[in-house]
């Protein structure tokens, strides 16, 4: 299991980049999503490739995973996978185990690098990093046969943070987000234009992000990210935005790890939540008994864009 990837000093920096964001009065692009035709070019070619587009005039960077099933002609589902604070997105391919995943079911991943160093995501609203993912998302459609309704977000830890923010503001292109160990900072202020399923793994004894917002003796050890709400309270607004049934079904439980869904949601939408009993902030290790990638991809395909893309 990997390294808990929140420390002091990571997030002192991410306190101090998102309190400059918030001086700067950072808004999100009303930029119209573009509507020509696209026509996928060369460069979507089976493998691992590095690659860098200008997005708000910074130079940013990600890495493009293709599979060898994928056929220009074909439209392929896409998913944005999100690494944790300080961490990086090489790091996040590595442990979170998605491409073999992806080489069985045939979808491409995109990794996105967060800015700045150490590396982090602009979790608030208003967030700067939603243009950049606007901007990734149409340049891979440039470059490769994309499925405009089947694009998805993953992440852990702050990552998982980011895919929330996603859900929140940029619902007409993401259809649907799982997050493990996701550090929701500034969860609250969510409008979604649209519903959005949602997907997320916690473990109970989660050091960094609390499941209950706070420790019996409510004080937080200096790594851990105030959370104004407790997780499970989380998922539950989810339920709500999406409008979803109030209270919650138990569908799942195997060892450890137990789930809960909130069902019949708005146009098709779900909301499933997973608690792994005495989990901690890693990523679930494979063979674990909870194949998260799997699970991940299995909820996302199953959830295509609850709007006309």
């Amino acid at each position: 299991m990997p390294k808990p990837i929140f420390s002091l000093h990571a997030l002192n920096t991410i306190s101090v980049l998102l309190f400059a964001c918030l001086l700067a009065a950072c808004a999100p692009s009303s930029r119209p999503r573009p509507v020509e035709t696209r026509t996928a070019s060369n460069e979507c070619v089976a493998g691992n490739h590095a690659r860098q587009l200008v997005s708000g005039g910074v130079t940013r960077r990600y890495w493009l995973y293709v599979p060898g099933s994928y056929r220009p002609g074909k439209p392929a589902p896409l998913v944005l996978g999100f690494h944790g604070n300080t961490g990086h997105a090489d790091q996040f391919e590595g442990y979170s185990g998605f491409v073999p995943v992806a080489d069985r079911a045939g979808f491409l991943i995109a990794y996105p690098q967060g800015a700045g160093d150490p590396p982090t995501w602009d979790v608030w609203q208003g967030s700067h990093d939603i243009q950049f993912v606007r901007d990734l998302i149409d340049e891979l459609e440039t470059i490769c046969d994309v499925d405009p309704a089947r694009i998805y977000a993953t992440g852990h830890s702050l990552g998982g943070g980011m895919v929330n923010r996603l859900a929140c503001d940029l619902s007409d292109r993401i259809a649907a987000i799982g997050a493990v160990s996701g550090a929701y900072v500034n969860a609250e202020p969510c409008e979604p234009a649209h519903p959005i399923s949602i997907l997320a793994v916690h473990g109970t004894a989660d050091m960094d992000v609390f499941y209950g917002a706070l420790p019996p003796d409510g004080m937080p050890p200096a790594s851990h990210v105030q959370m104004n709400t407790p997780i499970p309270q989380w998922a539950w607004a989810w339920g709500q935005r999406d409008g979803c049934d109030t209270q919650s079904t138990g569908f799942f439980k195997q060892g450890v790890v137990s789930g809960q869904q909130w069902l019949h949601c708005r146009a098709g939408t779900e909301v499933v939540f997973y608690t792994i009993q005495g989990g901690g902030h890693g990523w679930p290790a494979a063979g674990a008994g909870f194949d998260a990638p799997q699970v991940i991809w299995d909820f996302f395909s199953h959830h295509p864009l609850s709007v006309s893309p």
